[in-house]
């Protein structure tokens, strides 16, 4: 009777856990693109610029976002060409927690978040990512770790409008 307690325990915890570090966003129907946006992003995507709508979204934030999003774009096989389909990041929300709010209050400080919305081509589709449901484990992860993973799910999501297969 222990062992199925605890097994269930910790099924359930790896299902929590497996919805919540993945990387690939969630692009329903009515916005999925068009066929002949899917050919043109297959042919190529101009490198993704960055919209921060005001938010504060420091250069480390973007760099480390957009190096995720380019090594992700790769292995999936996006190719990157200036006269491809236009990529614009908007970034609809930032937080970055310091480094001693990180250390000395851990969870009760907060999470780390970054999200915004992607368009390519006649689409667009929403990106988002925070450490709430990690604290327990990771409590020093930090807002790098958190744009890593919304360049990946903005990769992701780009090769899911062109309809590339995703392995994550």
């Amino acid at each position: 009777m222990k062992n199925k307690s605890l097994a269930c325990v910790l099924i359930l915890t790896c299902m929590l856990l497996a919805g919540c570090l993945t990387t690939v966003p969630n692009i329903d129907a009515q916005h999925s693109a068009s066929v002949q946006t899917k050919q043109l992003i297959s042919d190529g995507i101009q490198a993704p610029k960055i919209d921060a709508n005001g938010n504060l979204v420091t250069p480390w934030v973007r760099n480390s976002m957009m190096s995720a999003f380019y090594m992700k774009a790769a292995h999936l096989g996006l190719k990157i060409d200036p006269n491809g389909v236009p990529v614009t990041i908007h970034i609809t929300g930032v937080r970055s927690r310091s480094d001693t709010a990180r250390v000395f209050l851990n969870f009760f400080d907060g999470a780390d978040h970054l999200s915004g919305v992607v368009s390519v081509g006649d689409t667009s589709f929403k990106i988002e990512e925070d450490t709430w449901l990690y604290w327990l484990f990771t409590g020093f992860r930090s807002i790098e770790e958190v744009s890593n993973a919304v360049g990946e799910q903005a990769a992701n999501g780009i090769a899911l409008v062109a309809g590339l297969p995703i392995n994550d």
